[in-house]
Order: C-alpha cells, then structure tokens, then sequence
C-alpha cells in the first residue's frame, strides 16, 4: 500500500487515462502529439496544432486543451487553445534525424509504372542538435516541420499565403519552424535563450485556419531550483491574400512560477504560485483581439494533507475578468497489501476555461465574442482500484460527473470561403458568440486495464472503457465517443532490439457545431507500430513506426487534414 498513498494528487486523478503510458513505447510523430497513439478518449486530429483530446472519464465535454492548467505554463498558446507542438523545449544532448512520409509519397513511386500514378504525399522532416556541455554552457539548433494532415483544406489554404509558407517543400504545412540558441546548466540552474523563425497555422472558432510567420520568435527560459521563468518574445506577419490583407501583432508572453520543493512537500500545507502574461501589439488585419491588448493572471495551488491518506488540493486564479477553480478531495483507505484504492470528488468551476485566450475573433466585417457571460461548474465523484499479483497488475476506475453552463458556440449562420476554383476546395465556416449550456450534461464510465510482464523482457496491456452521457449534447462541440479498447505489447529483445506494437479501437464521435450537417467520424481498428535497434556502446538508437495501418484515410476534424498510413524514422545519437 505504501507505494500508492506516495502518487501524486495529479497522477492519481488520472489513473487509468496514464495507466498504459509506462507500457506503450510508440513514439509520437512529433512531441506534444502523444495524443495520437492513445487509444483511452477521443483524439480527433485536424493537424499538429489542432486536435479534440479527451481522455474518457476525464469529465466534463470539453477538450484537455481548452483548459488552462499549471502544468502547461510552457506549452504554446495557439488562438484559444494549448498545444504541445510545436515545442521549443531543448532536448538532451545528442545529434537527431527524422524524416517520413504518407504512404504513396512519390519516393515509392519508383516502384509504380501505371499510367493513372499516386498523388503526392506529404513528408515530416527534422533535424538538430544539443552539444554537450563544456564548463555548464551548451548550444543547439533545430529545424522541424509536420506537413502530414495538410492536404485537408490545402486548397483553400495555399492561395491565402504568399509563397510556399514553410522552410522547405511546398505542402504549406501546418508548422514549419527552425531555432539556434544557447543555454548554461549546472546543478543549481537550467537557462535557455532561443531564437528563431516560425510559420503556423492555428484553427479559430469559425472553423478559419490563419496563417501566421513569426520573424523572429524568442524565447527564454530560467529554472533555479523550485522557481522557473519563462519569457517569449513573438514578431507575427498575418496575411490574407484573399482580401489582400495584413497584419502584424508584436506579443510578449510568459510566466513565473514558484514549484512546492521536496522541504515544501514534507510538510501539512504545500504551497506553489505564479503568474502568467501576455500583452499584444497589434496593427493591420490581425484577426483576433485581447481586450485591453494584456492580460495578467495571477494563480496558486494549495494542498492540505493532514494524514498520509487523505489530501485535498485547489488551484485557483484570478483578476480582473475572470476567476477559475480547480480542487478535489482525495481519500485513499487502509487496504491490503498491493492493492491501491482512491475515492476522490474533483471540481471545476470558472468564468473561462482559458483566461488568457483572446477575446474576440473577426470574420469579415463582423465580430465574435469569445467569452461567455456567467460560469461554467463541473463536479466529478470516482473510485480508482489498482491490485498487483506478481507479474500481473490490473486496475479500473468508475466515475459520475455533472456540468452545468458548458461552454458552446451559438451559431447564428454557416457560410463558406472558397478557395482553388480548379481543385474546387471550399471550407465550412461558421458565424456567432461563445456561449453556455444552460443545462446539466451528465455522464458515468467506468474502464479496466489488465498489465502483464516478465523482467524487461516483456510487457502487455489490455484496457477498455465506456462512457454514458445525458443530457442535450447536440449543443456540445463533440459528442465523444462511447467505448474504446485497445491493446499494447512491448518486446525487448537482447537488451538492445525493441518492438512495440498498439491495436486499438474507438467508437463513432460527432462534430456537432462546425457545419449544418453533423459531422460523424466513423470508430474504426487503429494499428500503430515501432522497430528501435539501439547500439549502447555508441549511444546511438535507430527507430522506425508505422502509423494509422488497418484504419481507413479518414479526415477527422471539419476543415482538417486526413489521417493516413504513416511511416517515420528517426536517428538518434545521444552525448
């Protein structure tokens, strides 16, 4: 029992979703996209700098990344929305090389000699490097890009921009981005300074994908000990050939933030604040608007734990807009010997999901509000089980939740932009305000994983779930799917040959507000797969994955890209 009450709060709320986590070695195609091999929720891709992530169970019908949360103080804000890519954070030190392709790019049409030839697909290219460090100081460069999901709304797209819009290849992909910069780590501190040029595309609430190049970006970074700092610096070009438009938005954003250390966790009361900013420059057709053009929001995390199994926690911040609350009570019972029981309630309560999201969004002429009067409560109960017997673990969690005044979008009309006459490519746009449910949505699920090893030799992973939602979900963005279940294995073979495979499975979830006509997106078998040969003597690890096999090309995300079979490799040599 005595390994399970030491978990932290954190871990433990989201138990079964990272359950797998620690058994599923399947490289994600960029970081920040591990979403995209999970088979626990609904993950629908419109590209790398947008998708619906949910994990089933994890309550409420919003997306992880519509809400605001500590831990992603160095995630990038994209429009409204957090997200992992692209990532700025410096790797370890080594020398890195990644590339891949859609299958039925044309490096496999060599092989092809009908007449009536594939289309061209889209490639992910990277590369870079970390020097180790000489006397605490280091230096590294990387150039990454994902044009993979592009081809979606890509005639719309590729005559909005002036030229190519990417550091190489024409496929105008979602993120094309390259920096160089230096840094100095010793045991007491960790600083970075980066900088760079970017371009990007992020999806706004009428379903339009802006295009935006910063020259330059920089960013900074300071850890010391418990207290870390981050500041970035972005000089964003936004342009519409279309319309014949442009614009600049000069930002600065970041943030503070005090970590309760190992003295802080030993005691009753741990206690860790901060505060994030942003405050925008903008002139021309940006799009988008900040009221006030800052925003500054103050937080603090607070955890009592008056006896070894019972804790409770709250995150909380506010200013002069807008106020949210995060808190739960978690009590773990005395049990036997390996088996871990945790029954917890969790809240969620605020004006915003994200505080420090823009405020309005233009669309032609006309504005929309992206706030919404009033709050938003979600409250959670659930019960988590994990037991152990030698060399097999299994573990469940069964929970209920009630939100009342979700936030939606209020259409008021559906239109359309054209784009290439030839290639005849339209998007579906929508017009409206940010609005609220003024109802109670209700859901209960309940999942299971069953693990499996032998030494580190082996391991497998079996899981299953399901969620029941009532309630008027034709107004919610998604309706997520109802039941999953996926399966992972891991072989190691020699100590030094990896295998790693995932089947899974996901029920139909439906786009309910992004076009007139709901769009389904069909369950379907997932098949993922990775081969790494690693030579520990040179430090040298050489991988390859399959993504997306057994599943039909499927676009996911209305004005997204598709999903199709993928191949990435990657060579890494690490210092």
């Amino acid at each position: 029992m005595k390994k399970f009450v030491q978990i932290p709060f954190f871990a433990l709320t989201v138990l079964f979703g990272m359950a797998v986590a620690p058994f599923a070695q399947i490289p994600a195609e960029m970081e920040g996209m591990e979403y995209e091999t999970r088979a626990d929720g609904t993950f629908l891709i419109g590209g790398p700098t947008y998708a619906f992530d949910r994990i089933l169970g994890a309550g409420g019908v919003h997306s992880e990344s519509e809400l605001w949360t500590p831990a992603k103080l160095r995630d990038r804000l994209l429009f409204n929305r957090w997200s992992g890519t692209p990532s700025w954070t410096p790797f370890e030190p080594s020398v890195w090389m990644k590339t891949g392709n859609e299958l039925g790019d044309l490096i496999y049409q060599d092989f092809v000699t009908e007449k009536d030839r594939p289309a061209n697909r889209t490639p992910i290219l990277e590369g870079g490097f970390r020097t180790p460090d000489y006397k605490g100081l280091w230096a590294t460069a990387r150039l990454f890009q994902d044009d993979h999901f592009c081809s979606g709304a890509y005639g719309y797209r590729y005559k909005a921009v002036d030229g190519d819009y990417s550091h190489f290849g024409a496929n105008w992909p979602f993120f094309s981005s390259a920096y160089a910069g230096i840094g100095y780590t010793n045991s007491l501190v960790n600083a970075s300074v980066l900088a760079g040029e970017e371009y990007l595309w992020f999806y706004t609430a009428t379903s339009l994908w802006i295009p935006v190049h910063y020259k330059p970006r920089v960013e900074g970074r300071v850890d010391v000990k418990d207290l870390s700092l981050t500041v970035a610096y972005e000089d964003g070009e936004y342009q519409n050939m279309y319309k014949k438009e442009t614009g600049t938005r000069k930002e600065v954003n970041g943030s503070v933030y005090y970590k309760c250390g190992k003295a802080c966790q030993k005691g009753i009361l741990q206690v860790s604040a901060g505060l994030a900013f942003r405050a925008v420059d903008d002139s021309g057709s940006v799009y988008t608007e900040l009221e006030e053009d800052r925003v500054a929001w103050p937080f603090m995390e607070l955890r009592v734990q008056p006896i070894q199994w019972m804790s409770a926690d709250v995150t909380f911040g506010i200013n002069e807009r807008d106020w949210l609350v995060q808190d739960s009570l978690q009590f773990m019972p005395i049990t036997p010997d390996d088996l871990g029981v945790t029954i917890g309630v969790k809240n969620i309560s605020g004006t915003r999901m994200n505080p420090l999201a823009d405020t309005k969004e233009f669309y032609g002429d006309r504005v929309v509000d992206l706030t919404a009067d009033g709050q938003m409560n979600m409250i959670q109960g659930y019960l988590t089980f994990v037991d152990t017997m030698g060399y097999v673990a299994m573990g469940g969690r069964g929970s209920y939740w009630a939100e009342y005044g979700a936030e939606t979008f209020e259409v008021e009309e559906y239109l359309s932009e054209k784009g290439d006459e030839k290639i005849h490519a339209s998007i579906q746009t929508r017009y409206g305000n940010v609005g609220r449910i003024h109802d109670w949505i209700k859901g209960v699920t309940g999942e299971f994983w069953l693990n499996a090893w032998y030494r580190d030799m082996f391991k497998f992973t079996a899981m299953a779930g399901f969620e029941h939602i009532d309630g008027p979900v034709e107004n919610v963005e998604v309706t997520p799917a109802e039941f999953y279940t996926g399966f992972t294995g891991d072989w190691l073979l020699n100590g030094t040959f990896k295998i790693s495979h995932s089947l899974r499975y996901r029920s139909d979830a439906q786009w309910n507000l992004r076009s007139s006509d709901p769009m389904v997106v069909k369950g379907d078998w997932t098949w993922d797969a990775s081969f790494s040969q690693m030579f520990p003597k040179y430090g040298l690890t050489l991988t390859g994955t399959l993504l997306h096999v057994l599943a039909d090309k499927v676009m996911e995300t209305v004005n997204g890209g598709y999903d199709r079979i993928r191949f990435i490799c990657t060579a890494k040599k690490t210092f």
